[in-house]
């Protein structure tokens, strides 16, 4: 069996190098480019990755965006001329989490139509959207930094393979979740889990410091079953920094697990705000919410944007904004309607578009990107200005983010957004509850060597429906 799945894995390889080389044609010519000129400005970098939102979910209906065409109406069935159209989000919705799994996400995508949202989905709120009125902070550090409209997820599917995207350019061949450490071993049919190469593998090599913040508290560490009845179906468990989870990869690397100087520097999010202080912020950081601070379905998306909020604050009114970028992403589509096509280079992406926000003294202040990038462009970038050498093809080809920033400018000012005194409490972890979706269990869009659980269809109206 090993050796079955070792020759899938490199059959994934070769189709993946071909995609490469046939798609990357269209992506701006930046790979073979030099490092731009001024990259050395930065001395380090925070990428703060939140949870399944959608570009045309947050920045829809931004000015000047690549947003939500108008007419949009999209069928209720394959086919079917009754149709929905997007919708501003009620309060509170979606009550559960939508479907966003591999199977599920290539229905959406539908053969690049993007039309099959609402009957794969199971639920009429993928067509919801937020604006100013909802996320005004991130409509203000849009507006004063570097809004990107083409930025894409890595893969074509949930968190944890993108997840692994932000830090290996690649997920082994894994396209969907699974909940421990021997479960990435079995569906890879590897005893060592990932034992491919970390980006903070050649951080370690030449001596520069990173860490992989995350939040106490709760995490999903399990993929989400759906729900039946009117009780969601609680799932997530409290996670100590150094435990795997959905969105914290790193204890399923050998290279990392194996390590104790590697694992040691999986720490709690309070470090990040010491380090600022202490004068101690590594070259290369990360930042990890917990479930409620996620933004994740059914989490509260204000609860989370003041989450970010702090963390950006804090860099500001440290020494560090000076020569500091903060990349600010969320790991995966979510289910969310998103119009843009995304082209496929390879076996395994992209997939649906997603939010970037670059804010940096050096970020274009007011610009909207039109280039195309994913995970691994931040990866790129973070490679070029170390001169680490690229982990995969995928990082190799990517576009290297260098529109976003003019290191010549005059640097930008802070935008430090005030913490209202009467925001309300955080609201505590929102149990777990999946819309069932309406895919059927026969969907052949697997790659060789990549089982992945797809669950059957489900007739099932979403509680509350504004439609």
């Amino acid at each position: 069996m090993r050796q079955k799945g070792l020759s899938y894995f490199l059959l994934g390889l070769f189709v993946t190098s071909c995609f490469a080389i046939l798609s990357y044609g269209g992506t701006p010519a930046q790979t073979k480019d030099l490092p731009p000129a001024g990259i050395h400005k930065i001395k380090h970098v925070i990428w703060i990755i939140q949870e399944n939102r959608s570009f045309d979910n947050y920045f829809g209906t931004y000015p000047k965006a690549d947003g939500i065409p108008p007419g949009t109406c999209l069928p209720v069935l394959p086919g079917s001329a009754r149709c929905v159209k997007p919708f501003h989000m009620p309060p509170g919705m979606p009550y559960w989490d939508l479907a966003h799994e591999w199977a599920v996400a290539h229905a959406d995508f539908d053969n690049g139509q993007m039309d099959g949202f609402i009957w794969a989905e199971g639920s009429v709120y993928t067509m919801g959207y937020l604006d100013q009125r909802d996320i005004p902070n991130y409509w203000d550090y849009a507006h004063h930094y570097t809004l990107c409209d083409q930025f894409f997820s890595s893969l074509m599917g949930p968190s944890l393979p993108n997840h692994v995207y932000t830090v290996a350019a690649q997920s082994g061949g894994l396209v969907d979740n699974v909940g421990s450490v021997k479960g990435v071993e079995e569906r890879l049919d590897d005893p060592d889990g990932f034992s491919f190469a970390a980006l903070m593998d050649r951080l370690a090599g030449k001596k520069i410091s990173w860490k992989y913040y995350v939040e106490p508290g709760t995490h999903y560490v399990e993929p989400g079953k759906p729900g039946v009845g009117p009780k969601p179906v609680p799932t997530p468990h409290p996670r100590s920094p150094q435990q795997f989870t959905l969105w914290n990869p790193l204890p399923a690397f050998k290279s990392i697990r194996d390590n104790p100087a590697q694992m040691a520097r999986i720490v709690a999010t309070d470090e990040y705000f010491r380090d600022l202080s202490q004068g101690t912020l590594p070259d290369v950081c990360w930042l990890i919410p917990n479930s409620a601070d996620s933004e994740h379905p059914p989490q509260s998306p204000q609860q989370g944007m003041w989450y970010v909020t702090r963390l950006v604050n804090a860099l500001m009114a440290s020494p560090y904004w000076k020569d500091s970028v903060v990349f600010l992403t969320w790991d995966d589509y979510g289910g969310f309607y998103d119009h843009v096509f995304p082209r496929q280079i390879d076996a395994y992406g992209y997939g649906p578009r997603v939010p970037m926000i670059v804010i940096s003294p050096f970020a274009k202040a007011g610009y909207i990107s039109h280039y195309t990038y994913d995970f691994t462009s931040v990866i790129k970038f973070i490679e070029e200005r170390w001169d680490l050498g690229h982990l995969t093809a995928r990082d190799d080809l990517a576009g290297d983010m260098r529109d976003v920033f003019d290191f010549s400018q005059t640097p930008n000012p802070q935008l430090s957004i005030p913490i209202p005194a009467n925001l309300p409490p955080s609201r505590r972890f929102e149990p777990y509850g999946l819309y069932p979706p309406g895919v059927s269990p026969f969907v052949p869009v697997l790659p060789p060597g990549n089982p992945s659980r797809v669950v059957g269809r489900h007739d099932s109206k979403p509680p509350n429906s504004p439609h």
